[in-house]
């Protein structure tokens, strides 16, 4: 290359490296092998020099400034597309804020720790064990290491924050409603028709017209009591492959509840729609949340009159009476659970007549019979009109147990109780029997729960009434054992008619379970092999009642899966710690295979009882998924009797290295749990409500 065709000066790149540049136009030697530009900044033409030598420069950089231009396009077009990709990010980021800003005022806001907002609970509730458990904590603070300390705290106050508070999961994806399309709509508007009538005999059906325009039109309906109380129903009919539709209608119900005047405003289609989601409320489950909407739903009955005879129409007045005494027993169900007041005292409404049998027969499942023709029963009926002296006697129950009334006057209630059960029962299979060949098979199912709910219910309440006397722990144990037998008969959800409600079926199992356990660990000398391996059983059917139950649920599917672990967690460790050292050369047997996962079944109860703590977590641990010490701290304090001795402070999660084989046998005094809180045995474990 001639010496016109060099540059003046080094290139940029050869310059800043230090290296020895040819100047070679238009790439030196180094940059050659690369493609980057062989920039010569310095090389200002000079103005001196020759025109032999100016030409050849010139052509050399028009052809530069081709490959510059090419270069500076390139450079362009990506600079371009960063642009429009970091505009459309700023675009969906303002798009994501506004959307905000306008769910900002359809939000609940949760504010947990804020003190105004945590609800009162009775003196004599079911959660005083959470006071005890907070005590034992803050005395080991210790003995336990501060991460230990610090977690048992926070879980602690984690579960005395989700039972005295109410936070509902109000977001919602948008201020419009969901609108289905005309085929789909017009079809579940007749499933909606067909099924409105199992619920005639307490709530008023709206129109053809009006279901119409919550279907179609929900922004024009005044009353959004409506568009709850029709989404809702619709809910229930829907299948699990429609979830699209499921997701659909239930935005359409939280947004409707938006509207205050449900809440505010003394009305009847307000009442029945509250009733109706505190009842059989998937998405209201929580015992709070529900025990909530039945006080708004109790406090427009009163502001209604619903209890007067105010209406000229038989048929109305009828309605309204059904409603009232149905309002009248959930309130006394969440009263006696809560230990608070109940909304509707017995007293004031003990003279309201209760509505006539006929128009009670009218709450009855749908029949699926092949001709579509229903039979008429009156099994619903007189389990009704049972159910509402079951809850008078639930409001002498609650006035006993909150005045600590010994004696006479608790004996008498409890023969009271008995001969209610006795004799409902037999009502209610006689009619069962005679109605038995005319039904269908889902009006049958149905009355074979109606008769197991109300006996779960009646041992329910004969186990609160029990729990303050000592002479009736041998009782209070069978009605245990009878309740949780019953467990599979009540697998059921919010389409059934003769169930509990929805949280009852979650939470009140859990009542019998610990009985048992508590009596299981405890290891009374009188206890059987045979008695121990039953008792065991009947934990292990709670564990598989919570499994049945999940799959009934959509939105409480994780929550029945929670409980079932909980479940299955005790029910193991019962079948470590049930035996009695005056008793293990008889108990070699009891350990054997049990349904769902469960221990090593080739241990006996000799090896079991000589297992030190650390191969007690080994085995329990990764079921428990937490340190084995805080469930034991969780444990009523007299569960493990254990001297100080050898295991140290059990409360505190101190244990010692001794082994499980220091327990002492039942020959020693076992402290009592306390007489002076009744409640303490119920919904010790419904914390996992959220």
């Amino acid at each position: 290359m001639t010496s016109t065709a060099l540059a003046r000066y080094a290139c940029d790149y050869c310059r800043h490296k230090k290296f020895r540049c040819t100047r070679e136009l238009p790439k030196c030697g180094e940059c050659k092998p690369w493609p980057v530009p062989c920039n010569y900044s310095r090389d200002i033409p000079d103005t001196g020099t020759s025109s032999t030598t100016t030409a050849p420069l010139t052509n050399t950089k028009k052809s530069n400034d081709v490959q510059l231009r090419l270069q500076n396009i390139e450079k362009a077009i990506r600079d371009l597309t960063d642009v429009v990709n970091k505009a459309v990010v700023a675009i969906n980021e303002v798009s994501s804020t506004s959307q905000k800003e306008e769910l900002s005022f359809h939000t609940t806001p949760a504010e947990p720790d804020d003190s105004t907002s945590r609800l009162y609970v009775g003196k004599h509730n079911s959660f005083s064990v959470f006071e005890d458990a907070h005590n034992s904590v803050q005395k080991a603070t210790g003995s336990l290491s501060t991460s230990l300390h610090h977690n048992a705290a926070s879980e602690l106050q984690f579960l005395s924050t989700s039972l005295t508070t109410t936070v509902t999961d109000n977001q919602l994806r948008g201020n419009s409603f969901y609108i289905p399309s005309k085929a789909q709509g017009y079809q579940l508007i007749g499933k909606f028709l067909e099924s409105v009538c199992m619920g005639d005999a307490f709530f008023t059906a709206p129109s053809e017209e009006l279901v119409l325009q919550v279907i179609f039109k929900p922004e024009g309906v005044s009353r959004k009591a409506w568009i709850v109380y029709i989404n809702y129903m619709i809910l229930a009919m829907l299948s699990e492959d429609q979830s699209t539709e499921a997701k659909g209608f239930r935005h359409n119900v939280k947004l409707a509840l938006n509207d205050s005047k449900i809440f505010l405003e003394p009305h009847l289609v307000h009442l029945q729609t509250l009733i109706l989601l505190a009842i059989h409320g998937e998405d209201y489950a929580s015992p709070s949340l529900s025990w909530m909407l039945v006080g708004h739903a109790c406090r427009q009955a009163e502001a209604l009159g619903l209890h007067l005879s105010t209406e000229s129409d038989s048929e109305t007045h009828q309605r309204r009476l059904s409603l009232f005494w149905m309002l009248f027993a959930v309130d006394k169900s969440c009263s006696l659970a809560f230990g608070r007041p109940c909304f509707l005292p017995s007293t004031t409404y003990a003279k309201v007549a209760l509505p006539d049998l006929g128009h009670l027969t009218r709450f009855q499942p749908r029949s699926d019979s092949a001709d579509g023709r229903a039979q008429s029963s009156i099994f619903g009926a007189h389990m009704f009109l049972a159910r509402m002296e079951l809850a008078s006697l639930e409001g002498d129950v609650l006035y006993l147990v909150n005045s600590e009334v010994l004696g006479t006057s608790r004996n008498q209630l409890r023969e009271d109780l008995t001969e209610w059960h006795t004799r409902t029962n037999q009502v209610l299979h006689n009619i069962f029997n005679t109605e038995r060949a005319l039904s269908s098979p889902n009006q049958l199912r149905e009355m074979s729960l109606g008769i197991s709910t109300m006996n779960f219910e009646y041992l329910h309440v004969f186990m609160v009434l029990t729990r303050a006397d000592a002479s009736c722990v041998g009782s209070r144990l069978d009605a245990a054992r009878e309740a949780i037998s019953l467990l599979p008969s009540l697998v059921s959800n919010w389409t059934s008619i003769y169930n509990p409600m929805t949280w009852h079926l979650l939470y009140f199992p859990f009542i019998p379970f610990f009985v048992i356990f508590e009596d299981l660990v405890k290891g009374r000398a009188s206890r059987t092999t045979t008695t121990k391996q039953h008792d065991i059983e009947l934990l292990s059917t709670t564990v598989s009642y919570y499994s049945s139950l999940r799959d009934q649920f959509q939105l409480l599917a994780p929550l029945c899966e929670r409980l079932k672990n909980i479940a299955n967690v005790f029910r193991r460790f019962a079948v470590v710690l049930a035996g009695d050292r005056g008793t293990l050369g008889k108990d070699k047997e009891l350990l054997q295979k049990f349904p769902g996962d469960g221990i090593s079944h080739t241990r006996t109860l000799d090896s079991n009882f000589s297992m030190t703590f650390k191969e007690i977590q080994a085995e329990l641990a990764d079921e428990i998924g937490d340190d084995l010490k805080q469930y034991l701290e969780w444990l009523p304090s007299d569960i493990l009797c254990v001297p100080s001795g050898s295991l140290g402070d059990v409360s505190s999660g101190n244990m010692t290295k001794e082994t499980v084989n220091n327990f002492p046998s039942s020959a020693q005094v076992e402290g009592p749990r306390g007489t002076k809180r009744p409640f303490d045995v119920m919904f010790d474990w419904f914390a996992w409500d959220s």
